[in-house]
């Protein structure tokens, strides 16, 4: 429209004022999987106050079809001016909307192509923590087989599952690693029928790295008694006496980023490419041990954290093992 300047005025001195942001977070599943939906449901919960973001629509196992509606209801009659879309599956209708809506900004999960100007594309580089969760899982095998159950085999979590293969191989190098890509990241079932195969196939640790299908793993391990890894965030009150650590996805540093963007550069100037959640930024980190704390050895704890030191460095790469200084590795 004509207006976009005033409008633009009118956003920067709302911003100035503290004026609170008008929030929509679209999920594709459930808010409460204590898995990748939860872990952007709870950072909002951390963040809306410090923030000033006035929440007025959270909405659960939005698809890819219902999308473009669910989007343009909360912008048109929600008057949202931030929208978060933590779901792959809706990056073609975001693109659509923000191209109908400049004057909102918009967060899209692992979005692909390049990000409109209103739109910042967020994804995370969970390589680093995952080699980490790797080690500790390696840490606490007998058998010497981790199983791994995945949800959707997509490039992102394809390279996390290969860099906890390299960490598990750290702390010990002829550790077997099966993995298991289900195809669904909400079928709890099927998580737990190939978490229970790869008990029957001798692993006697589980990483359960699939949003509501780990769900389904993390049963299996409890049905077996069976320690674990959880993923997305710490899914320690899932199984207490199993849960060995978690990888955490924490999107506070980037809710925070586009709060700020957006008071000072107004909604339709928000978009900041590509943001990358990694360890060295505190998106991603792996969870406390709990009741592992123990159990975990002394100088596989000394381990992970030198691989954390190195990874944030940048001088050990998660997912070959290569390290870059010139120096010899020491496996």
């Amino acid at each position: 429209g004509d207006d976009d300047s005033s409008s633009d005025a009118a956003a920067t001195t709302s911003a100035a004022a503290g004026e609170p942001i008008n929030t929509a977070v679209l999920l594709f599943g459930k808010a409460n999987d204590q898995s990748w939906n939860t872990s952007m449901a709870d950072t909002i919960e951390r963040v809306k106050g410090p923030l000033n973001l006035d929440v007025e629509s959270e909405l659960e196992s939005v698809t890819a079809a219902d999308g473009a509606r669910a989007m343009r209801q909360a912008i048109e009659q929600g008057g949202a001016e931030l929208v978060i879309l933590h779901a792959s599956a809706l990056d073609q209708a975001t693109k659509e909307v923000a191209a109908e809506h400049p004057e909102v900004c918009f967060l899209q999960a692992f979005g692909t192509g390049t990000a409109p100007k209103n739109a910042t594309f967020y994804v995370d580089d969970a390589t680093g923590v995952n080699y980490l969760a790797g080690m500790a899982a390696a840490s606490q095998s007998k058998s010497g087989t981790i199983g791994v159950v995945g949800g959707v085999d997509l490039d992102e979590i394809v390279a996390s599952v290969d860099a906890f293969e390299t960490g598990a191989k750290a702390v010990n190098p002829d550790v077997k690693v099966l993995v298991t890509w289900v195809g669904d990241f909400e079928d709890p079932l099927k998580g737990k029928e190939a978490g229970l195969a790869q008990i029957a196939q001798g692993a006697d640790v589980l990483y359960a790295f699939g949003d509501g299908t780990g769900l389904g793993t993390v049963e299996a391990a409890k049905e077996k008694d069976v320690p674990l890894i959880g993923a997305w965030f710490d899914q320690y009150e899932l199984a207490p006496d199993l849960m060995i650590t978690s990888f955490v996805s924490d999107w506070a540093p980037l809710v925070t980023d586009a709060a700020d963007k957006i008071r000072t550069d107004g909604a339709a100037a928000c978009g900041q490419g590509v943001w990358v959640a990694n360890i060295e930024n505190g998106g991603t980190l792996l969870a406390p041990f709990h009741d592992f704390e123990d159990k975990i050895p002394a100088d596989v704890k000394t381990q992970i954290e030198e691989a954390q030191a190195a990874i944030s460095a940048g001088t050990l790469d998660p997912v070959t093992g290569k390290t870059t200084t010139g120096t010899a590795t020491t496996e």
